[in-house]
């Protein structure tokens, strides 16, 4: 009777294993998943926004009246990365948009002088903006390998979660 009461503990032991083995993989698959649509969400945002900019930079170098059609679509994208982005990214869309609005007022340059100005690669619109983005999406990828990994373990102790955070 032991051997069968064995016997029987082991198989139900061993089916438990097996169903929390499964459960953890689809766990950390789908954080996985979630955090490569997420990367993938803010890089259409990100690329998304320097199109507007570059629209809109242009214009403003060739034209002293906003266009308000251009600047809004600016401003649609710097709200929508309000909702995701970082404040180091935010404050650099800001920035893009400010230096943008301050062309207009600068004087109109002939299809020339924009040729030599990005020739000479004196107009430089992004590069902070660049930096602060490709920042957020290490520390997000970083932060997300990090949880991914700590969810694997239940034995984690609280204050190691909320390191990763």
């Amino acid at each position: 009777m032991d051997a069968t009461l064995a016997a029987l503990l082991g198989a139900v032991i061993g089916g438990l294993l097996s169903v929390l083995a499964s459960w953890l993989a689809q766990r950390v698959q789908a954080k996985a998943q979630w955090l490569s649509q997420e990367i993938q969400r803010r890089q259409k945002l990100y690329s998304d926004f320097v199109e507007a900019a570059a629209r809109c930079f242009s214009r403003a170098l060739q034209e002293n009246q906003p266009d308000a059609a251009t600047l809004s679509v600016l401003y649609a994208e710097i709200g929508r990365m309000r909702l995701y982005s970082s404040d180091a990214v935010i404050h650099e869309a800001y920035r893009i948009a400010h230096k943008i609005l301050g062309a207009y007022g600068d004087t109109n340059r002939t299809a020339e002088e924009i040729r030599d100005l990005l020739c000479s690669d004196s107009i430089d619109l992004f590069t902070e903006f660049g930096d602060a983005c490709r920042t957020e999406l290490n520390l997000l990828q970083v932060r997300g390998a990090r949880r991914i990994e700590l969810s694997k373990w239940r034995h984690v102790h609280p204050s190691d979660e909320a390191t990763a955070r």
